[in-house]
């Protein structure tokens, strides 16, 4: 919680959590970019393939799962009465990613 503290505090409260250079959204190459500079033999897509794999290898709830990973729901009947953002759930799946991991 200190990191989200502390890049909270430099965005003034407002806005993204870990925003660019410039203070907009990074782009999707950024983090793509630190890992090459760093010579770390990863892609960031992988990172979401593993959690979504350990996801459903631990029986998370696919839509927990979905809604962690930021994906809509493309049914649009199915979209209309999903009406929660399920995020005391993710709040939990966060912190058993983040043992998990650790």
């Amino acid at each position: 919680m200190c990191i989200l503290d502390e890049a909270f505090s430099h965005t003034g409260g407002q806005g993204l959590i870990f925003p660019s250079i410039r203070g907009k959204v990074q782009s999707s190459d950024g983090l793509a970019k630190l890992l090459k500079e760093n010579n770390i033999g990863c892609v960031p897509h992988g990172f979401r393939t593993s959690f979504r794999n350990w996801c459903a290898e631990t029986g998370i709830p696919r839509e927990v799962a979905e809604r962690a990973l930021g994906h809509t729901i493309r049914n649009r009947a199915e979209a209309a009465y999903s009406r929660t953002d399920l995020l005391q759930r993710r709040r939990q799946l966060m912190k058993q990613w983040a043992k998990y991991i650790t």
